[in-house]
């Protein structure tokens, strides 16, 4: 009975803590993305431009507190797009140290797979906010950072559509639809077995969606809605089973791509 408590108890933790982390991931991105338009809708003056640089770096040439506020921003929305779809997972986690431990606290090393998994989507806004970079400075973006040329905007789709269509894309998602799947062949022991397992669950995350985060740039990196849109359908991928929707998704990808380039030249 008490073991059965303490798993109840397990489980409201791990769907509370991760609702909890989400929502404030949300509520901090949806403040940064509506101070930043509200800066564009009142002006720009300096005393704005500082504000506003703290938000969602605009400016150009960047240098070290820019790059950082990118690299938040990108931390911040990683977060908020792919921490819910990670609950499956998290529950069995927690499950299975419980299981394994009865008189130890399964918290621990839940929470050190869930800094391995965020700890790979951190290096990847690394990555998301030096093409930023590159993209401003060739100012080939929006004030809300999309994509100002038809050539771009259709290579970042045919290319998420071409990736969604290809081995090593099922091979990456079918790690993610199969959570215990994942852990009965990569399960470690101890605070850096969690901390590892984390890591490897991030980067079959990582490699299943990174073609999917480049559409960031096509509907806008700042763009509310096409964000909400992305992580919806980042979760259905991963609670349906079999490779369907991704295919589906990679067509629709690939003819919107080709009708984005034929209609803009």
């Amino acid at each position: 009975m008490a073991v059965t408590l303490s798993t109840a108890r397990d489980r409201y933790i791990v769907v509370a803590g991760a609702a909890c982390l989400t929502a404030l991931a949300w509520f901090d991105f949806v403040r940064r993305a509506n101070t930043m338009a509200s800066g564009m809708s009142m002006g720009t003056d300096s005393t704005m431009g500082m504000g506003m640089e703290m938000v969602m770096p605009m400016s150009t040439p960047w240098n070290v507190s820019v790059w950082g506020a990118a690299v938040l921003m990108w931390s911040i929305m990683m977060v908020a797009m792919m921490l819910p779809s990670t609950t499956p997972i998290l529950l069995l986690v927690s499950g299975l140290q419980r299981a394994r431990r009865t008189a130890g606290d399964p918290a621990l090393p839940t929470g050190l797979f869930v800094t391995g998994y965020l700890g790979v989507w951190v290096a990847g806004s690394v990555l998301a906010a030096g093409l930023q970079w590159v993209l401003q400075s060739l100012l080939l973006l929006s004030p809300h950072l999309a994509v100002t040329r038809v050539v771009l905007a259709a290579t970042f789709l045919l290319l998420a559509g071409l990736y969604q269509l290809t081995p090593l894309k099922y091979a990456c998602l079918a790690r993610c639809q199969t959570p215990l799947g994942f852990l009965l062949t990569q399960w470690r022991e101890g605070p850096g077995g969690a901390l590892r397992m984390g890591a490897r669950y991030g980067a079959y995350c990582a490699g299943c969606c990174w073609a999917l985060m480049g559409l960031l740039f096509v509907g806008g990196v700042m763009n509310l809605l096409w964000v909400a849109a992305l992580a919806v359908f980042v979760l259905a991928e991963k609670v349906t089973r079999g490779p369907w929707l991704a295919r589906v998704a990679g067509l629709v990808f690939i003819g919107w791509g080709v009708y984005v380039l034929r209609a803009g030249l």
